[in-house]
């Protein structure tokens, strides 16, 4: 790569974009306007927000004491509210048509195991409220007495009740059911106060242990506590809104102006051009996120501070001048990963209004990587640094925010991911510069009924790479609708959890694999690989997945470490202890609990979904493609982890052998071996000199592998892993080439070549 060309490429790019008065306004102006006018715009309509008043039905005011009064006057006490808000609070008395109000809530409120009473005076209440058009309701159906004259030994009448009725659905009435419910704790501290007094009790004997809080946090902490959140999360929006529109403009834009075909046509390497049209991007990615972090710190400092000055004490000061510099630091990054994704998904884009289109499912995938962060249960530890995007706004929250220890202890694993990703991300981005048939996929108009008959009549072999995709979407859509409606039916027997087993993998896994089996394609043994493996190959297969299973049970392990369970874990594993009970034998555990999701997952994704991938001709690409896929159809975030491991191995095995038999008997191994130990008695394990070098029990709980057995079989596993790569097994002749016509990806190819 020459990096001559590459500067002149992105010299030339950056004065195509700066003659696009679109992608000006859209990089610099909008970001220096737009802030300052919503600013404005919420310093004028704050001066239309005014409190409005609320109306109070009062029933059985009189049944109020005289001492201390509540009610004066038809208003409420000054004792109790300012003269401003007393202004706002508007009473209505009760008349005779009221009493009957009275018996209803002597007769339901306050008995117990009412519900039908107490729901049938909420009705009356409410059409009452509605025809009196009032936010509130305060009703005293019995008298409160005299203090002096109250019995204080608790003997007698039962304590009277005040009983106050709002509408949530109404915003009204719930900001009159706060203003009412603090001034009537108000007078009932001080009626509880007087009624001690008019009875020489001393009143500290109620009151208890007095609390007192303070908030010690200065106003520099609070305003760092919030730009924290807000500043990187602006960023990061900013950064790939300012990433999409160039990415688009340089991919689709140039095809429409018939520009795109000369640049390809230069002596200029494919990868030189992808790298010079991405430095441009990230020119205009980082220059878009700046200006508007830069612009909103200044309209919060001059706009919103006065905004909000004298309502409740609350003032946005300025963010701190560190954390200006930590963004700027982390603009890079942020910036080459987001211009990197939106560049390569521009590539698809036939025209500029279609590249336009994908910015929302992007976005869509992007957001709850950055809303995460903004959570106040979020925090940064080696778990979330791990996650793309996520990670890295907790850091960058971390520094804002002053804990400079925290940040520095995960600022390594950030950095790896935030690197690995970008470094993912521009490769993909040369690759789709690469590839003639995504550069140039020619306009087409799209008629439901045309592709419906295109993908019967136009069926081959094995799936196209479209068809992996939507199974590996039907099956994740079916997999979490049907895992939903199981989990709402506990199970209770071991029938119940075969019940509920059968029906996940039946309907949400194996039925969307043999219906696009059948309907797209015309070889399904081939497709699904039911090809006949070699008694060796078998055996290997099953010695590796012992070997192997001390290696992912330390990783699982690990993982619970990194990410623990949410929920009581003991609780959980009691519960599947009594199902196993009711089994009527171990055999039918293995059956359900390892069998048959074996033969269904391997056919599904080592089947079908596999075969499809394949046709990227490129192995690795399909092997972890599958693996992601079927990691992300395990819904339990510890296990996808795992099994995404677990596929890889059992992909190479699949591509390397062209047969799913072993990749069954390496997944049956896998989950037998995991249920023994999980139901092995300890005596059994005591007792045999050999199984007590190979698992322990450190704490009785639970068995591990030794570290000398688990390294010892690793060793092994990976020997028999570099095995399964160097074997060559040669395709049937009868299947040596295979026509692609109708993937759209590989149209200008007439064969594929053998995937090992």
């Amino acid at each position: 790569m020459k990096w001559s060309t590459v500067k002149l490429i992105f010299s030339r790019e950056m004065r195509d974009q700066f003659r696009d008065r679109r992608t000006l306004f859209t990089v610099a102006i909008m970001p220096l306007v737009l802030y300052p006018l919503m600013g404005m715009a919420m310093l004028q309509v704050a001066q239309f927000m005014r409190e409005h008043p609320t109306d109070i039905w009062v029933v059985g005011g009189e049944n109020l004491p005289s001492s201390p009064a509540l009610i004066e006057n038809g208003k409420i006490s000054s004792n109790w509210v300012s003269e401003k808000n007393r202004k706002l609070l508007r009473l209505q008395g009760s008349d005779e048509a009221d009493a009957q109000f009275f018996s209803l809530i002597k007769e339901f409120k306050q008995t117990p195991d009412s519900n039908h009473g107490s729901q049938l005076v909420d009705r009356l209440l409410e059409q009452q409220m509605e025809a009196r058009k009032v936010d509130l309701a305060i009703i005293i159906p019995t008298s409160i007495d005299d203090p002096v004259a109250m019995d204080l030994t608790g003997e007698g009448a039962p304590p009277a009740k005040v009983y106050v009725f709002h509408n949530s659905a109404e915003d009204k009435s719930k900001i009159a059911a706060d203003r009412v419910g603090a001034i009537l704790n108000r007078w009932q501290h001080a009626y509880v106060e007087h009624t001690l007094g008019e009875n020489n009790v001393p009143s500290w004997l109620i009151q208890g242990i007095e609390v007192n809080g303070a908030d010690v946090s200065d106003k520099r902490g609070r305003s760092a506590a919030m730009w924290s959140k807000i500043l990187p999360f602006v960023v990061m929006v900013w950064s790939l809104t300012g990433a999409f529109y160039p990415a688009i403009d340089l991919c689709a834009g140039e095809k429409e102006r018939g520009t795109f075909e000369t640049l390809l046509s230069t002596p200029a390497k494919r990868s030189e051009i992808a790298i010079g049209k991405l430095m441009t991007v990230v020119a205009f990615s980082m220059a878009t996120a700046l200006l508007n972090m830069l612009s909103m710190a200044f309209t919060g400092l001059f706009v919103y501070s006065r905004m909000t000055a004298g309502i409740g004490g609350m003032q946005m000061g300025p963010p701190p001048m560190a954390s200006l510099i930590w963004l700027v630091i982390a603009l890079l990054p942020i910036s080459a990963l987001f211009s990197a994704i939106a560049l390569a998904t521009a590539a698809f884009a036939r025209s500029s209004k279609e590249g336009q289109y994908y910015l929302v499912p992007l976005m869509m995938i992007s957001m709850p990587l950055m809303i995460i962060p903004m959570l106040p249960a979020a925090a940064l530890d080696f778990g979330t640094s791990l996650i793309p995007v996520t990670g890295l706004m907790l850091l960058l929250r971390s520094l804002i925010e002053g804990h400079y220890a925290e940040a520095l202890r995960y600022f390594a694993p950030v950095c790896c991911v935030t690197t690995i990703c970008c470094w993912v991300a521009v490769r993909w981005v040369v690759y789709q510069f690469n590839s003639e048939t995504v550069l140039f996929r020619a306009s087409e108009r799209f008629a439901v009924g045309t592709w419906i008959k295109s993908v019967f009549n136009q069926r081959h072999d094995v799936p196209s790479i479209g068809n992996a995709f939507l199974c590996c979407v039907l099956i994740l859509v079916m997999k979490f609708f049907i895992g939903i409606a199981a989990a709402e039916m506990a199970p209770q027997t071991f029938v119940d959890l075969v019940q509920i087993t059968l029906a996940v993998l039946l309907a949400g896994v194996l039925a969307p694999t043999l219906i696009m089996g059948v309907m797209l394609t015309t070889n399904v043994w081939r497709t699904l690989k039911l090809a006949r493996c070699s008694v060796p190959v078998a055996c290997a297969a099953a010695v590796m997945a012992i070997c192997f299973h001390p290696a992912l049970m330390a990783l699982t392990e690990l993982v619970m470490k990194i990410y623990p369970p949410i929920g009581d874990a003991s609780q959980i594993s009691g519960m599947f202890d009594g199902l196993m009970q009711s089994a009527p034998g171990f055999w039918a555990i293995l059956l359900v609990m390892a069998v048959i999701p074996a033969v269904v997952e391997e056919l599904a994704f080592r089947g079908f979904i596999l075969s499809g991938f394949e046709r990227l001709r490129n192995k690795w690409q399909a092997i972890l493609l599958a693996s992601l896929f079927f990691g992300m159809a395990h819904s339990i975030i510890q296990q996808s982890i795992i099994t995404a491991f677990i596929g890889i191995i059992l992909g190479v095995i699949a591509v390397q052998t062209r047969s799913i038999i072993p990749c069954m008997i390496y997944h049956v191994t896998h989950n037998s071996l995991t249920l023994i130990l999980a139901m092995v008695s300890p005596d059994r394990i005591e007792s045999n000199p050999m199984l007590r070098n190979v698992v322990h029990s450190p704490d009785g709980n639970g068995y591990q592998y030794t570290t000398f057995a688990t390294v010892a079989m690793a060793v092994i596993a990976c020997g028999l892993l570099g095995w399964f790569l160097k074997l060559q097994i040669a395709e049937p002749e009868e299947h040596a080439t295979v026509d692609i016509a109708s993937n759209p990806a590989d149209e200008s190819r007439n064969a594929v070549e053998s995937p090992a």
